[in-house]
Order: structure tokens, then sequence, then C-alpha cells
């Protein structure tokens, strides 16, 4: 008798489970932001779409660098005119989580580049602006590699005192190197 007991109740929850696998299947969930924020210049992008979505699992995305411009890092800090210490890094993460949520936000991904953390450069843009050189002309990024069309925008930005140029900082680049303020 507890044999059949049990088989019943796995069978149970078998059929269960395919109830709502076909639920989700019909009525899939909203789709998270397709474009999430890992860091300053760094993102991953999502499909609205694949199979596994169906079902409620998210779907592998593919991470992307903004081409041309180097971010704060996450947990770096920076210093202000006083010598006092804000989050630089957090900001910068901050700002590109403010332009990824604007509603005309988009990315042109260039297949052919691909960084050494197998990220796929892109140009995005947001409020029909240049993302890269948002950042940038807010002195929370700097030009970068290729990048060279985003250094006016940094000489602005320096000009002006703006974003980390009003205080003292470390370039990202020399602060994953182990640079410290």
């Amino acid at each position: 008798m507890r044999p059949r007991l049990a088989i019943a109740g796995a069978a149970a929850l078998l059929v269960l489970a395919c109830l709502w696998g076909v639920g989700r299947w019909l009525r899939p969930a909203n789709d998270p932001d397709r474009y999430v924020v890992i860091d300053g210049d760094t993102l991953a992008w999502r499909p609205p779409q694949c199979l596994l979505s169906r079902i409620g699992i998210a779907c592998i995305g593919q991470r992307l660098r903004l081409y041309g411009v180097d971010a704060f890092e996450s947990k770096q800090t920076c210093r202000d005119p006083r010598g006092r210490s804000w989050p630089c890094g957090e900001v910068a993460t901050q700002r590109l989580h403010q332009l990824v949520d604007s509603a005309d936000f988009a990315c042109h991904v260039d297949h052919e580049f691909i960084d050494r953390h197998a990220r796929e450069f892109a140009v995005c843009t947001a409020h029909g602006e240049d993302v890269g050189a948002v950042l940038v002309r807010e002195g929370l990024a700097f030009a970068y590699g290729r990048g060279a069309q985003y250094l006016p925008f940094e000489a602005e930005a320096k000009a002006q005192r703006r974003g980390a140029w009003a205080g003292s900082f470390v370039r990202p680049q020399y602060f994953r190197e182990g640079a410290d303020q």
C-alpha cells in the first residue's frame, strides 16, 4: 500500500510541475530589463526571449563593455576637494543605471572586437546621447584605448572640475593594478 501511495504522490508532483511549466510557457513572466549594469562601464545584455525564459529561467546574456571609456571600479573611492573620500565607483555605476533605465536606451554591439574578459564592445545611447560621452563629460569615466573621440569630453570635465576632477583619484586602470588613493 505504501509504495502505491509514494508513486501516486510522485505522479501528482510531476503533473503539478508539468502544469506549472505549461502555464509559464503560455504566459511567461515579465522579462526583466534587457540590460543589467555590472559596473560603470560594463553591462550584461539578455535576449528578450529564449526557450529558458518561457519557463521562468533567465536567459544567458552577453557581457558588453562601453567602447572607448574606462569608468571607476565599483569599489573604488576618490577624494573630494577637501580630501574626504567619496564612492566614485558606486556613483559611476549608479549613473549608468540611470542611463540604462531610460526608455530609449539602446546599444550597438561590435561583434568583431572582444576584450580579454570576453566582453563585446558596444556604443550605447540614452536620451539621444552617447552614454560613454555622458560618463566622461561628468567626470565618472575616462577616454580609454581607442576612445579618442572622448578626449574632448575628458578635457571639458577636467577644465570644469566635474566629478572626480574636482578632487583627486587614481585612474581605474591603475586601481585595477593595485594602486591606491
